[in-house]
């Protein structure tokens, strides 16, 4: 189980915000067998979109965006790296189009 009290004796309410926003993507993720959707869900804020807001285009954006995110953390060349990041940001914009 996860502490959310500092070494002061302070409740972190932002860390325990994270983990329960995780936890809501981990969920719907799951709904629709994609657990590996989570992070990206939880990116883009889509925890609490209804099932049926997941379009098969979301869907499919959110595959794409998730499979280069996972390829720039494997991936120790710079240049490489602008270069996903670059489709990543264009797969991000796409994603944000489609959830508007």
């Amino acid at each position: 189980m996860t502490s959310f009290w500092d070494a002061d004796g302070d409740f972190d309410y932002e860390a325990h915000h994270e983990v329960g926003q995780r936890q809501r993507a981990a969920a719907t993720a799951e709904t629709m067998a994609k657990p590996h959707l989570a992070d990206a869900i939880h990116h883009f804020g889509l925890a609490d979109q209804p099932r049926s807001g997941f379009t098969p285009a979301l869907l499919e954006a959110l595959e794409h965006w998730q499979a280069l995110i996972d390829r720039i953390t494997a991936t120790p060349a710079d240049r490489e790296v602008k270069h996903l990041t670059r489709h990543a940001e264009a797969a991000a914009s796409t994603i944000e189009t489609l959830t508007r």
